[in-house]
C-alpha cells in the first residue's frame, strides 16, 4: 500500500496585480495563482517520483503582501487533521531552504508543535506551463514589483483623496464615490476594491 499524502500550499496577496482573492476548487486555485501551480506541479512530480498517493491537495492565501502571519493556523490545523485521519504525511515546498525568502515562520513554529508527519520539499526549478519554472527568477522579481508598489502608497493615497473629495463636493455619498472610484480604476492603498468604510477612513 503507498504512503498517502496531503499536500499544502501558501501564497501571499498581490494587490498591485489585482490578485486578492484564492478560489477554494484547487484546480481553480492553481490556474489563478503562479506560485500555488508552482508548488503543486513540483509536488506532484515528487509524489509520482517516490510512489506517494496525493490523497488531499489544501491551499492558502495569507492577508499580508509581504509577510507570513498566524491566520495560516486554522488552514494547516484542518490539513493536520485530514493527515491523522488518514495516516498520512503532510507535504509543502519549503521556501526559505533555497535563500531565505519567502519565509512563512509562524508555519515554522506551527510545524514544531503539530502531532503529525511533514516533509519539506525544497523549491527547485520545475517544468511547467511548458517551459521549465525557475522560482528563484520569478521570486527576485515579485520582490522588485512589490518594493515598486509599496513605495508608491503615498502617490496613491494622494490621488484617491483628490478624486474622492471632488466626488463628495459634487454631492456623492460614500457608496457611490466607492463605486465611481473602482469603475475608474483608482488604485486603493491595499489594492483591494474601494469600500464605503475604507473611504471613511481615508477621508477622516
Amino acid at each position: 500500500m503507498k504512503q498517502k499524502a496531503v499536500a499544502f500550499f501558501w501564497t501571499l496577496p498581490v494587490p498591485w496585480a489585482g490578485f486578492t482573492r484564492l478560489p477554494a476548487a484547487i484546480d481553480e486555485a492553481a490556474r489563478v495563482s503562479r506560485t500555488i501551480r508552482f508548488q503543486r506541479c513540483l509536488i506532484q512530480d515528487y509524489v509520482r517520483r517516490h510512489g506517494l498517493e496525493l490523497f488531499h491537495e489544501e491551499a492558502f492565501l495569507e492577508i499580508n503582501p509581504d509577510r507570513g502571519s498566524e491566520t495560516i493556523r486554522d488552514a494547516l490545523n484542518k490539513a493536520a487533521a485530514i493527515c491523522r485521519k488518514n495516516a498520512a504525511t503532510l507535504i509543502f515546498v519549503d521556501f526559505a531552504a533555497v535563500q531565505g525568502w519567502r519565509s512563512h515562520q509562524p508555519m515554522m513554529d506551527w510545524l514544531k508543535d503539530a502531532e503529525v508527519d511533514s516533509l519539506p520539499i525544497e523549491a527547485v526549478p520545475v517544468m511547467m506551463d511548458g517551459g521549465m519554472f525557475d522560482p528563484h527568477a520569478h521570486f527576485g522579481e515579485w520582490r522588485e514589483r512589490q518594493w515598486e508598489w509599496s513605495a508608491g502608497k503615498q502617490d496613491r493615497r494622494d490621488k484617491a483623496l483628490a478624486r474622492a473629495r471632488s466626488l463628495k463636493l459634487s454631492g456623492m455619498k460614500y457608496p457611490a464615490i466607492a463605486k465611481t472610484l473602482n469603475e475608474e480604476g483608482v488604485r486603493s492603498l491595499s489594492g483591494r476594491p474601494w469600500t464605503p468604510e475604507s473611504l471613511r477612513k481615508l477621508m477622516s
